[in-house]
């Protein structure tokens, strides 16, 4: 054993693993006068030191009690438990054991003690077990979450979970901060398989359910916080986290509420506020049971997040309002652009309707007979379009197969406003096929 309780003011004493000559000597002057005791037959102990143990209790002869033994076989097993955790595990595991120790001086109702040593018969073991007059507790602290062992890890707390409660203990695991992961600009946090596992549903958090049952009815509400909720009619089910963290030499636990979503990979689950960090003292006090979190701060959180909602309900209903102005704006404009080119198009059909009546105008000014000669029709085109003779031995050479209609060749040039012949060849070939 590496621990005894002292048999005058029944104070926890802990041996270091490693000591000096000295050290080791004095601790055994100590006990030859009869100063440690085992807790459970109140028999002399004795110190022993070895490279592979360290410093430690012994019965005399070696001759421990059965309870005894049976703690050894239950600390074994527990530390075969945890030895996938991180260094830091064991630490923060003394620090909360040595908090509720202080508290249970002041309280009898309250007694506190390992996991392994309280209950050594239990086939899983909580970090800490703590008795509050009737009810018991299982605190258990989780480090080192990666994706290559999480899954496993979360079925492992699942099945811890549940036969703590199996045992008559309500359990309340901490983890650590290091594994939180957020989502800003979704108003979002990602979840682990094992934080998933020990969300726990606190008092609190079921306050949260009142206050979030009127308001989640807003179809667009997870709209408001960017939120990719997973289904339409959400469960109303919020959860907490205890991230536990060292800050500036000291220990604190950041208490993190969430509503609950995605059931499946990636477990995203919507972020009811950013969070906020008491000391770790304070999340352990007890009351009836833990407190665990700062009421003040748990309502003051509630109502601004009310008004966070009122406001990005505003904003996105004032976003929407806009889009409509611009939409109508564009929509007009269309509509606008449309009457223009209608106009333009019944302008230019117009202007054709009235070419065959400019025709006869400029026949009439030019004093054109109705029945146009060939002479009439080349000095026309010599002096409108400048066609000179190459031009008129190939208009010469299409003139049977436009049946020497000289008056229809001239009114396609006034009709087309041809400027030369380049221009009136594609028309003339045109009216030949139509011909």
């Amino acid at each position: 054993m590496r621990e005894a309780l002292h048999a005058i003011d029944n104070e926890l004493f802990r041996l270091p693993y490693s000591a000096t000559g000295e050290e080791v000597s004095n601790f055994k002057k100590l006990a030859e006068k009869d100063l440690f005791q085992c807790p459970y037959c109140n028999a002399k102990l004795i110190v022993k030191y070895g490279d592979e143990r360290g410093l430690y209790f012994s019965h005399q002869h070696s001759e421990a009690c059965a309870e005894s033994k049976n703690i050894d076989k239950a600390e074994k097993r527990y530390f075969k438990q945890t030895e996938r955790e991180t260094k830091i595990h064991k630490v923060m595991i003394n620090i909360v054991h040595d908090e509720l120790t202080v508290q249970a001086k002041n309280n009898p109702q309250i007694t506190v003690d390992y996991g392994y040593k309280a209950k050594s018969y239990l086939k899983e073991y909580p970090d800490i077990c703590v008795k509050i007059a009737d009810k018991q507790f299982a605190l258990s602290i989780i480090t080192d979450v990666k994706s290559t062992a999480d899954s496993k890890l979360a079925n492992q707390i699942t099945k811890r979970h549940l036969y703590f409660l199996e045992q008559g203990m309500e359990p309340i695991w901490f983890i650590e901060k290091k594994e939180q992961s957020i989502e800003k600009d979704k108003n979002s946090i990602v979840l682990w398989d094992a934080e998933l596992s020990i969300a726990a549903k606190t008092n609190v958090d079921k306050e949260w359910d009142s206050t979030l049952a009127a308001i989640v009815k807003d179809k667009m509400f997870f709209k408001y916080f960017n939120y990719p909720a997973s289904m339409d009619n959400l469960a109303i089910d919020v959860r907490s986290m205890f991230y536990i963290y060292s800050n500036e030499d000291r220990i604190v636990v950041k208490v993190q509420r969430f509503l609950k979503d995605r059931i499946v990979k990636p477990y995203r689950a919507f972020l009811l506020n950013e969070g906020y960090e008491i000391p770790f003292a304070e999340a352990l006090v007890i009351k009836n049971n833990f407190v665990l979190s700062n009421p003040d701060i748990d309502e003051q959180n509630r109502k601004e997040f009310i008004k966070r909602y009122q406001l990005f309900r505003h904003e996105y209903q004032e976003r929407l309002r806009i889009q409509e102005e611009e939409r109508q704006i564009a929509l007009q404009e269309a509509q606008e652009q449309e009457e223009k080119l209608k106009k333009e198009l019944e302008e230019e059909q117009k202007r054709k309707q009235q070419l065959p009546q400019d025709i006869l105008k400029q026949r009439n000014t030019l004093n054109i007979p109705k029945k146009m000669s060939y002479e009439e029709l080349k000095s026309l085109l010599r002096s409108n379009i400048k066609l000179n003779q190459r031009e008129q031995m190939e208009l010469w050479s299409i003139m049977p197969a436009l049946r020497h209609d000289f008056q229809f060749i001239w009114e396609l040039v006034v009709k087309n406003e041809c400027k030369s012949f380049d221009e009136l060849r594609p028309i003339l070939h045109m009216a030949l096929g139509k011909r």
